[in-house]
């Protein structure tokens, strides 16, 4: 190759790398591949909106920990392509309802650890693609069912870590592929009976660390693909009989930490799969169990299941005074005076 055609080499490659250099907007940094192009604007402080000059070519947009407090109604118009887009740990108050018009192939938006109290109505009109959808941490007090009903798509929804206290019966009744729910770390203290009627295809419900008491009969019938099923650390007292009958899918249940004293007889004895995947499935530690007769099928039960079992060895009598604190597995029939 003569001296010319490697010079006319050398100022096109030039001219290629300096235009992909001028399309990363400022203070962030680009990746770009033949399919792939990443735009990640993290921990900078002084990025207070949504940076200008953002590739028409981004798949993949990260902007965390930056001091961006709204979102602007053309702040990603033309991102045909966009596929990812983290707004996690910014200090978003205000979205516009045209925020997200133009990314119809948007698959992922996680707006964790902001500052939203509501989502605009019409938000996610063109987000039919969406699968995930992160609103955690953020200062929501009331669920409108109408943010979802664009979302056929949608398999992940995380509500954990807000200020909801109820929900309305048609929350999610248009999310028919939803596969994983996270509502823990509200201030929920009960739920309506049908709240999960249309979620066929839900593996696994997180309603941890909320404020519940009790549950309606019947309020997991139609969640037949259920996993996973988290109710730790509320206030429950009482399970109505035949409660999981339907659940027959169940792998993992944690009932720890909450008011139990007795449950009901036969409770667990459909549940022939609890364990089957990591061997232990069920957590009841942390209850304040009074072991007297009315535990004898729970504690035939955990003798049978004891391997199946997390903190079996915390899972203890509260009552009377002269088995507190003993391990309901150790237990003979004797000393529940039978």
């Amino acid at each position: 190759m003569d001296a010319c055609k490697i010079t006319a080499v050398l100022f096109l490659s030039y001219i290629c790398f300096s235009s992909s250099v001028t399309l990363c907007p400022e203070h962030c940094t680009c990746y770009f591949s033949s399919s792939v192009t990443s735009v990640i604007c993290v921990s900078v402080e002084s990025l207070h909106e949504v940076p200008e000059n953002i590739p028409s070519s981004a798949t993949s947009i990260s902007l965390e920990f930056t001091n961006i407090s709204s979102l602007k109604e053309n702040d990603f118009a033309g991102l045909f392509q966009l596929q990812d887009l983290n707004l996690a740990s910014n200090k978003l108050t205000n979205i516009s309802s045209g925020a997200l018009k133009d990314l119809h192939q948007l698959r992922t938006l996680d707006l964790t650890n902001n500052l939203l109290d509501t989502v605009p109505p019409g938000l996610f009109n063109s987000s039919l693609n969406l699968t995930t959808l992160v609103l955690q941490g953020n200062k929501l007090q009331a669920v409108n069912p109408s943010w979802f009903h664009h979302l056929h798509s949608l398999q992940s929804l995380d509500l954990s870590n807000n200020m909801l206290k109820s929900l309305p019966l048609d929350s999610f009744q248009t999310l028919t592929d939803l596969t994983t729910l996270d509502l823990s770390s509200n201030k929920f203290e009960k739920l309506p009976v049908t709240l999960f009627h249309k979620l066929a295809k839900l593996e696994r419900l997180n309603l941890g660390n909320n404020q519940l008491h009790s549950f309606l009969p019947g309020t997991f019938d139609h969640v037949l693909n259920l996993e996973y099923l988290f109710l730790n650390g509320n206030k429950i007292r009482m399970i109505p009989v035949g409660l999981f009958n339907k659940l027959l899918k169940l792998d993992t249940m944690d009932l720890s930490e909450n008011n139990l004293e007795s449950l009901p007889p036969g409770l667990f004895d459909k549940l022939q799969r609890i364990g089957a995947k990591w061997e232990q499935g069920l957590d009841l530690s942390l209850n304040p169990w009074v072991c007297n007769c009315d535990l004898k099928h729970l504690w035939h039960w955990i003798t049978i299941n004891s391997e199946k079992m997390y903190s079996v060895n915390s899972t203890v009598c509260a009552k009377p005074e002269t088995l507190n604190g003993k391990q309901i597995k150790t237990l003979s029939e004797l000393e529940l005076m039978c």
